[in-house]
């Protein structure tokens, strides 16, 4: 059965739709190492990105960010749920959960990724030269004649000389080495990038500069970003939209602007609270959040945090956690219980 549905118009301009997206990951114990039980690292997840868009997705570590990218790479094969690509050169609209091997062949020239360490995603044998022009090869984009003009204008955009082309990943810094990676992602010109930690390994002063880099390129090639990072001072800075998770759920989305002004999840409300400040606020409330993440193959019942949260009731305890809307707002959604009668504090 193809995955594939002909003509099918994207809704208001949507570039990609994840519904109910799930990676559960077996543990398998005893002489016939059968299945315990599951780490639910990413558990029935929804969002949406719109065509130039950057959606920021954030949360602290192991709480499923860099699984539902993988997920949306196919690096990894999900679960459960769907992930609905549009691609706009066919008018086609692809399942990727669902996708075969030919199918992934075609999505993949409109969506790329950018890894966290650049060193370990670049082959170390390859030239940078080599690195850049292979997916040009492999989709057949340019004459072989034009590979060494084509690579030397993506350098150039990314910042790098040209004359650096036959240099080896070691002879970079990390900042040009991501850059390489950079460019390798945009020599098929995608639609989607997602950019997993994509600045977390590098110093503060050239974070900045990839981030002016990819501002940079978006309108120039006419593409968005899946952003996901735990800094929350670089998601504010590039992000349209904030999704947040926590223990593989999203508890919160919203404008970045709102979201960070007036959050509606405890949980975000945390993690704005942990952010540090050239100025300290002694106004600020300390130790908003206590105890340990839950383990996702044995998370608690009712909302995951209300074990951690100064603001749950009894009720939280039983309720299952959804996104609703906040205050009947179409762009704001909190899976708190409370979110329309809390008063959270932002920055």
């Amino acid at each position: 059965m193809t995955t594939i549905t002909q003509n099918r118009p994207p809704a208001n301009d949507m570039l990609l739709e994840v519904e109910n997206l799930s990676m559960f990951f077996p543990i398998r114990k005893g002489f016939f190492n059968r299945i315990q039980r599951y780490v639910k690292a990413v558990d029935d997840v929804s969002f949406n990105i719109k065509r130039g868009e950057t959606v920021g997705l954030v949360g602290e570590s192991g709480c499923g960010k860099s699984t539902v990218g993988n997920c949306l790479t196919r690096l990894l094969d999900p679960t459960g749920g769907k992930a609905i690509f549009h691609i706009q050169t066919d008018r086609e609209a692809v399942d990727i959960a669902k996708a075969t091997t030919q199918e992934l062949h075609n999505i993949r020239k409109n969506l790329q990724m950018v890894f966290q360490d650049p060193y370990s995603s670049l082959n170390p044998r390859m030239t940078a030269r080599t690195i850049i022009s292979e997916p040009l090869m492999i989709y057949n984009r340019c004459p072989k004649s034009e590979i060494d003009d084509v690579v030397a204008g993506l350098m150039e955009k990314v910042g790098l000389s040209p004359n650096y082309m036959n240099r080896y990943p070691h002879a970079f810094s990390g900042g040009q080495r991501q850059r390489i990676s950079i460019a390798k992602a945009l020599s098929l010109n995608p639609q989607l990038m997602i950019c997993d930690e994509a600045v977390s390994s590098l110093d503060v002063s050239v974070q900045a500069q990839i981030l002016e880099l990819l501002e940079a390129l978006k309108p120039e090639f006419d593409m968005s970003y899946l952003f996901i990072a735990h800094d929350l001072s670089t998601v504010k800075h590039i992000s349209d939209r904030v999704i947040v998770m926590y223990v593989g759920k999203i508890v919160e989305i919203g404008e970045t602007d709102d979201l960070f002004t007036n959050p509606k999840h405890p949980y975000t409300e945390a993690l704005l609270g942990s952010v540090p400040r050239l100025v300290a606020d002694k106004t600020a409330r300390k130790n908003i959040v206590m105890g340990e993440v839950p383990d996702p193959s044995n998370p608690p019942s009712g909302c995951y945090f209300h074990p951690r949260c100064q603001y749950a009731i009894e009720d939280c305890k039983n309720w299952k956690q959804s996104l609703c809307r906040v205050d009947d707002s179409l762009t704001h959604m909190s899976a708190c219980l409370r979110s329309n009668e809390l008063a959270l504090k932002g920055v």
